[in-house]
Formats: structure tokens, C-alpha cells, sequence
């Protein structure tokens, strides 16, 4: 009799394929792509609205991801609520370590005028 061959961490892994240790981490999900210049692509949230950014990593059982604003690290987790205080642009880093391997994404985060 074959027992579950499967095991899972929280619902949030169900999507992602089983990897090991050994493989290089990968991001998915929501992330803009850089510009046509080559600069970094740009999320836009108004003052008044949280910007929710979510992703996926994968070997998500070895994988730890570490948000930076501006260089300070704000966050550890998979996903990120922005929460603005003022208008202007932000520089977002994700980084996602395995125990061998790490990789990154950086984007712009542009806060405007508020909605209201």
C-alpha cells in the first residue's frame, strides 16, 4: 500500500513544484518587468492605498525571502504589504536565499497623490 508521497508546509506552497536544496531558487508572481532603457520596472500605489505584492518561491521548503525599502530590510516572508507615508519613489528588493544558492528582484515603488 502506498502511504502519501506528499507533504506540505501551509497552503500556500500547493502551487509550487518540489524541489531540493540544490536547486536555484526561482520568484513568481507579480513583479513589473524593467523598462525598454533598461531601468527597473515600477509598481504605482496612491498615498492612501497599501500596495499587496504577492509571489511564490520555489524550493519553498529551503527558501527564506527577505524584503529591503531602500536598502533597510522591512520584511521576512513570502509576500509584502507596502504601506505608503509619503509620496515619492522607493527602491524594492526581494531576496530569496536557499542554504546554497540566492536570487533577487528589484523594482521601483511610485507612491502618488492620494485617491480621495
Amino acid at each position: 500500500i502506498l502511504g502519501n508521497i506528499f507533504t506540505s508546509c501551509s497552503s500556500d506552497e500547493i502551487n509550487s513544484p518540489v524541489l531540493t536544496e540544490n536547486e536555484y531558487p526561482r520568484i513568481f508572481g507579480q513583479w513589473p518587468e524593467k523598462k525598454a532603457d533598461g531601468s527597473l520596472g515600477e509598481f504605482s500605489t496612491p498615498l492612501d492605498k497599501p500596495l499587496v505584492i504577492k509571489v511564490q518561491y520555489t524550493p519553498s521548503q529551503y527558501c527564506e525571502g527577505i524584503w529591503y525599502i531602500d536598502g533597510v530590510e522591512v520584511h521576512r516572508g513570502i509576500g509584502y504589504t507596502y504601506v505608503p507615508t509619503t509620496e515619492g519613489k522607493f527602491q524594492v528588493k526581494l531576496v530569496v536565499k536557499t542554504p546554497k544558492y540566492e536570487t533577487s528582484r528589484e523594482a521601483v515603488i511610485h507612491v502618488v497623490e492620494p485617491t480621495s
